[in-house]
C-alpha cells in the first residue's frame, strides 16, 4: 500500500486538484492511504511601530505591542481555519468513497512537508503548480514522487 498526500489550502484550485486526483488517479488513490495536509502560518509579530500578525490567512496590523492573549487568539483562529479547510477536503474524499487522514501544523510549509514525508513514509504528493516551489527539494533523496497538476482547473 502506498501513502499519498494532497496539499490543501484555502484556494478553490486546491480543492479542484483534490477532485482531479480522486477522479483521474482513482486506481492509485483507492489502493493507497490518503493524507490531507494544510499548513498554518506562523504568527509574525514585529517591533512596535507597525505591528502585524497572521490571523487566519490574512495580515492584520496592530498599533500596539501584542500580548500573550492576542498571540493565543491568533493561533486559535489559524487552527480553526486550517481544520475547516481540512474538513471540507475530507468531505470531498468521502464523497468519492475515500477515507483520508488529516494533518495541520504551524510553520514553514517546506519544512513541515519534508517532515511528514519522512514520518508518514509518503510515496506520492499531489499538488497544484502554484504550490510546488520548494517541494522538489523535499522529495529529493526519498522514494516520494511529486504529481503536479499544472492545468488551470478553476475559472476563479
Amino acid at each position: 500500500m502506498k501513502n499519498v498526500m494532497v496539499i490543501i489550502d484555502e484556494s478553490k484550485s486546491s480543492y479542484d486538484v483534490l477532485i482531479w486526483a480522486l477522479e483521474n488517479q482513482k486506481d492509485t488513490i483507492e489502493s493507497s492511504k490518503v493524507f490531507l495536509f494544510a499548513t498554518q502560518p506562523q504568527n509574525s509579530f514585529t517591533p512596535p511601530t507597525v505591528l502585524s500578525s497572521s490571523v487566519g490567512f490574512a495580515q492584520i496590523f496592530y498599533p500596539f505591542s501584542p500580548n500573550s492573549e492576542l498571540i493565543r487568539l491568533a493561533q486559535e483562529k489559524n487552527m480553526k481555519i486550517a481544520l475547516g479547510i481540512l474538513e471540507k477536503a475530507k468531505k470531498i474524499c468521502l464523497n468519492h468513497g475515500i477515507k483520508a487522514e488529516t494533518f495541520t501544523d504551524v510553520g514553514d510549509p517546506k519544512d513541515l512537508i519534508c517532515k511528514i514525508i519522512q514520518e508518514q513514509n509518503i510515496h506520492l504528493i499531489v499538488t497544484s503548480d502554484l504550490q510546488t516551489q520548494n517541494l522538489k527539494k523535499c522529495t529529493r533523496n526519498t522514494d516520494c514522487s511529486l504529481l503536479v497538476v499544472k492545468k488551470t482547473l478553476s475559472k476563479d
